[in-house]
């Protein structure tokens, strides 16, 4: 019986942090994924280049993903240093929210941007077509092993945050 109640609570709590996470990404990774795609493409079309094309799609998923996150946290940081000095506000927004993204993102992005992200972006639209489907496949295997890094440095910004640090 106590098996099958801590089972059941353990399961809550995945779905918790499932759903916590999902709402944390999601909006970003559709931007990345739309803007990603639309680079991709159009780098394709006019050049015919996997190179390029990933190249560009990687560029592309940066802003999209990236622009989302940026201004999302400086938004929060104005709210929450709204009633300091500009000079000191502007310094503190700035400074918050880089060192929430570095936490957060920075491992995650050095293992996708250097070993994971290029070579399937490049690799597997070439195995499987048409180019845009492949590189949606190729966009999103390396996204699900990004997550895992991401989410790892989320809830370790949230610890360190809930430290006062």
């Amino acid at each position: 019986m106590g098996l099958q109640y801590n089972h059941s609570m353990n399961s809550e709590k995945a779905r918790r942090k499932f759903k916590e996470w999902f709402r944390r990404y999601f909006v970003a990774e559709l931007l990345g994924t739309l803007i990603a795609s639309v680079f991709a493409y159009l780098a394709f079309s006019h050049s015919h280049s996997y190179i390029i094309a990933a190249t560009s799609g990687f560029v592309g998923e940066g802003i999209g993903f990236y622009g989302y996150f940026i201004i999302s946290q400086l938004l929060t940081n104005g709210r929450a240093y709204k009633s300091m000095p500009f000079v000191k506000r502007i310094a503190s927004i700035i400074s918050k929210s880089s060192t929430n993204l570095i936490i957060e993102f920075a491992p995650a992005e050095i293992i996708d941007n250097l070993f994971i992200r290029p070579f399937l972006m490049f690799y597997v639209p070439q195995h499987i077509k048409p180019y845009a489907f492949g590189f949606i496949v190729g966009k999103l295997l390396a996204d699900s092993l990004f997550y895992v890094f991401a989410i790892v440095g989320y809830e370790f910004k949230k610890r360190y945050q809930a430290k006062g640090v």
